[in-house]
């Protein structure tokens, strides 16, 4: 049998291909991107890259996860070019209660075309069918319509209402509970 962490899983969607975070990815465009008003309006200064160093620091994290053998977290990236625009991928994977969480981003410039829905949907199916996950969640502060609109459209489940859950720019907001629940193995 084949250990999940033998060779990373790399996914070809359309348009788009979800691989691993390089070191040969622009890390200043990532800083960019997170930066923009319209992304980071969603992200918590602690989630904010606030420096170009720093955020190469963040890339190097995520991309570490797969070397460690404690998680998975993708590039999205152009299939032409190979540009990474986003990332998406697990965190806090509890392997033993098979479950974890998501966290996704996209720049703002590649909103609206679908590549966030075909890339969640494709880590999901992928949680639930090589990871054994039994609960996929995701969090969203309740003003984060284009991301609330998104979890559903891919049949993840408001579960309750985290208040005051979160700290966005100095001010403390409200947050969704998405999850999606593997019953295939309920008997």
């Amino acid at each position: 049998m084949n250990d999940i962490f033998d060779s990373f899983p790399v996914m070809h969607l359309d348009q788009i291909i979800l691989r691993k975070i390089s070191a040969n990815d622009d890390y200043l465009n990532y800083f960019n991107y997170m930066n923009h008003p319209k992304v980071a309006a969603y992200l918590s200064n602690e989630d904010l890259p606030h420096s170009p160093e720093s955020a190469k620091t963040e890339l190097h994290y995520w991309a570490r996860l797969f070397d460690y053998r404690s998680c998975f977290y993708w590039a999205i990236a152009l299939k032409d070019s190979n540009k990474m625009i986003g990332t998406c991928g697990f965190n806090h994977w509890n392997k033993g209660q098979r479950r974890s969480e998501i966290s996704y981003d996209l720049d703002h410039e590649y909103w609206g075309r679908g590549i966030m829905t075909k890339a969640v949907t494709a880590i999901t199916d992928f949680g639930i069918k090589d990871m054994n996950l039994q609960r996929i969640q995701a969090t969203v502060a309740i003003d984060n319509l284009p991301s609330i609109k998104m979890l559903e459209k891919i049949s993840f489940h408001r579960e309750s209402l985290l208040k005051r859950y979160g700290v966005l720019h100095g001010e403390s907001k409200d947050f969704y509970m998405y999850t999606k629940i593997n019953n295939k193995d309920q008997q």
